[in-house]
């Protein structure tokens, strides 16, 4: 509030009883706001009284302008608003409507589906009969009109129009055959159901073309897919399956350098595992992982098969060893076992005394009755050491998978490979079995063929 005590118009500010001038409002023009302006009391000293109160005045009107802007806007506002509540309650009462009418309609189809069979069939009989009675040609016309009438008001795709039958009742009137002509109902209702398949199936019952397939016609629909297209696409043979392995092993000629890479066979340990005496079994290195040659591979599998093709066929004794945990190891051996001979199974109790030294006592006694086997093949060489060095002892010559960290000079006849891979183990006991089967087949033969020389003579 400013009160001022002047003379005359050119005079200057004598007085300011209550001098408190700080616009610090904003006004609107041209849709930014600005900030009004803001006068000390050297400024009000120094203006004259005539400008001070044209400022005062333009200040004035400027927030009277602001005020009727704001009013409109809050009008503007208020009307918007209301438009949406109005639209909004419009949007609830159609949601409403469509749903009391879902409701209704669905308690329509629960009172008709109760209505028994017979009375729909009596009620159509009855409104047939009704017809028949009228003039035919008052109801032909009545029917053009309903048609017209459906047609123009409907506003009914040309698509739903063609499967309508009430559309065309000329092109109706047919399939008599799939229908039963003592209905009357039949010869209102078009289906696209050969007669073939009637005849094929005479329980099925064929559905308008306006409704949906029952379930009867989805399954000769699918079945009729099936015998169609169910032999079409490609087919891919010659997978490699690891089961094939141990169940129908394959003989050293159907072995291939890719054979063995697929089992894995190639995969060797870290390099600081790495012996020394592997040196030419090794071709190369990958993420730190020695990589075994496979055509040295290929070539001591070959050797490894005629040896013990040899001791099979003079009547040896071969031993298989295998002292992994994994169930599929052991399968394999058991069935390696089970293609030339007989699997002896427990275990070997032996005697100690109290400083855990064996007592030999037994041992010495039955030294003479032990069976010692001819060929010994060792899966897992590294953790069966005592083995070998048995099999060294009693000069048992040996067969086993010499990784990149085993001797391969402990080994009679080392098979460069994968030691932990299960895949390899099953492959090469599966190749060394089918060997070992060959030459108990040809020590039979050889057999048969003495046999027969002695009856003979």
């Amino acid at each position: 509030m400013i009160q001022l005590e002047t003379k005359s118009c050119e005079n200057r500010v004598k007085k300011f009883v209550f001098l408190t001038v700080h616009l610090n409002r904003t006004f609107v023009t041209d849709g930014k706001k600005q900030p009004m302006l803001r006068y000390s009391a050297k400024d009000f000293k120094a203006l004259p009284c005539r400008r001070l109160l044209s400022t005062l005045n333009s200040g004035a009107t400027t927030e009277t302008r602001n005020e009727s802007h704001l009013s409109q806007q809050k009008q503007l506002r208020e009307k918007a608003l209301s438009e949406a509540l109005a639209r909004e309650e419009e949007a609830i009462a159609k949601e409403k409507a469509l749903r009391e009418l879902k409701m209704h309609t669905k308690a329509s189809i629960n009172t008709l589906n109760s209505i028994p069979t017979t009375l729909i069939q009596e009620r159509l009989h009855e409104l047939q009969s009704q017809l028949n009675s009228l003039d035919q040609s008052k109801v032909q016309s009545l029917n053009s009109e309903m048609e017209q009438f459906l047609l123009h008001n409907m506003k009914l795709p040309r698509s739903e129009t063609k499967l309508n039958p009430s559309v065309e009742p000329s092109n109706l009137i047919q399939d008599s055959e799939v229908q039963d002509a003592g209905d009357p109902m039949s010869q209102v209702i078009k289906t696209t159901a050969t007669s073939a398949y009637v005849s094929e199936y005479p329980n099925l019952k064929p559905t308008p073309d306006y409704k949906p397939y029952s379930s009867q016609e989805l399954f000769l629909r699918q079945l009729s897919h099936m015998r169609k297209s169910g032999k079409l696409g490609s087919t891919v043979t010659g997978v490699y399956n690891p089961s094939n392995d141990v169940q129908h092993p394959r003989t050293v000629d159907e072995i291939s350098i890719a054979t063995l890479m697929a089992a894995g066979c190639h995969l060797g340990h870290s390099k600081a595992m790495w012996r020394p005496s592997t040196q030419p079994f090794i071709c190369g290195e990958y993420l730190g992982i020695h990589l075994i040659d496979l055509n040295e591979t290929l070539s001591s599998l070959k050797r490894a098969s005629k040896v013990i093709e040899a001791v099979a066929s003079k009547g040896g004794i071969i031993l298989y060893v295998g002292t992994s945990r994994t169930w599929e190891q052991y399968r394999s051996l058991e069935e390696a076992a089970k293609e030339v001979s007989k699997q002896i199974g427990g275990s070997q109790e032996i005697e100690l005394d109290l400083g855990d030294e064996p007592t030999r006592r037994v041992i010495e006694s039955e030294l003479k009755l032990l069976i010692k086997p001819d060929l010994v093949v060792i899966l897992n060489p590294v953790e069966n050491r005592n083995c070998i060095n048995e099999c060294i002892n009693l000069r048992i010559p040996t067969i086993g998978l010499c990784d990149t960290n085993m001797e391969p000079s402990l080994l009679t006849y080392p098979i460069p490979s994968n030691d932990d891979s299960t895949r390899a183990s099953s492959l090469v006991l599966g190749v060394l079995s089918e060997a070992a089967q060959k030459g108990v087949y040809s020590r039979y033969q050889t057999f048969l063929r003495y046999k027969s020389k002695s009856a003979s003579a």
